[in-house]
């Protein structure tokens, strides 16, 4: 049996500054919102926000793709061929990088920063519906698909029977309520809260970071400026310079002396909560569209015979 690989899946997320971040850093020129108070953050698991509670886990993920897949191998089934379980990857490793890469205060990566710098390689990537094991013929990419792997034509029937759009992966979406949400901030109603990075706390916060960083001799207005310095970027399977392994490291020293990010949580934090607010409505359609597919994922596991 082949078996699809899906890195975070879910349309496949890579691990990137413009992707991963705690929440968008957005020019805005409303008044800011009053600071509750402002938690000291060491490390990356004292970062959380009030939306986490929307999010979907990777727990959740797994059994949703697990259900559809159950979906999608009997689909197969009806044209002769054998249902693809999906393997997934890259899930934790996302959910961890909601706290250690923001578009608001950066890189916050202790444990790996004096190693691999800012790790800009990410995670690594897979078509959604691809066969990592090189298996898979063309007749089980049309069946999957529901298209010619070929040609990228729609295909409508196969071994005789109409095929549905999309092919059985679709339909195992479907079975479910659609695509799976994804664990991250900007996939909330409207895309999340927006943090200006105009808001006087994190510009005030930024400069003393950057005074730290100028001290340590590395010149950067603001943390995003630091692990989106075009520098980094790397090729060919290239590993970190000593450049991008110093100023990594430095930039996150500093953040800790300064609670940087302490400070930008209780900014994040204090949007967070105003979006809640305007957005309960949206909010309360969204995590339960996320809980009808969870039961349904569960109806449809207690209905599978399990395999001996």
């Amino acid at each position: 049996m082949s078996t699809r690989v899906r890195g975070l899946a879910l349309g496949v997320i890579a691990v990137s500054l413009a992707a991963c971040g705690s929440s968008g850093g957005h020019r805005a020129e409303a008044a800011p919102p009053a600071l509750g108070a402002v938690p000291i953050v060491t490390e990356p698991g004292q970062v959380s926000l009030p939306t986490d509670a929307y999010l979907v886990t990777p727990a959740q993920i797994t059994d949703i793709i697990r259900a559809q897949d159950l979906v999608t191998a009997q689909c197969m089934a009806e044209y002769g061929l054998t249902g693809r379980p999906t393997v997934l990857f890259g899930l934790d490793e996302v959910v961890s990088d909601r706290a250690t890469r923001s578009l608001v205060y950066g890189y916050f990566d202790l444990a790996n920063a004096g190693a691999k710098g800012y790790a800009t390689e990410g995670i690594q990537q897979l078509p959604s519906g691809g066969d990592a094991a090189g298996g898979g013929s063309d007749q089980d990419q049309i069946a999957l698909s529901g298209a010619d792997p070929r040609t990228g034509q729609a295909v409508t029937a196969l071994a005789g029977k109409p095929l549905p759009a999309g092919g059985c992966q679709q339909k195992g979406r479907d079975a479910l309520g659609g695509s799976t949400p994804a664990p991250s901030v900007g996939d909330l109603p409207d895309g999340g809260p927006k943090v200006p990075v105009t808001d006087p706390r994190l510009v005030e916060a930024f400069a003393t970071w950057s005074a730290c960083m100028k001290e340590k001799g590395f010149d950067y207005k603001e943390p995003v400026n630091a692990i989106g310095d075009q520098a980094w970027r790397r090729s060919g399977g290239a590993g970190p310079s000593q450049q991008e392994i110093a100023t990594a490291t430095a930039d996150v020293a500093c953040k800790v002396a300064n609670n940087t990010v302490g400070v930008a949580v209780a900014v994040q934090t204090a949007y967070a909560n105003q979006y809640i607010e305007s957005h309960t409505a949206k909010l309360t359609a969204y995590r339960q569209r996320i809980d009808d597919m969870l039961r349904k994922a569960a109806e449809l596991a207690a209905a599978t015979p399990a395999k001996s």
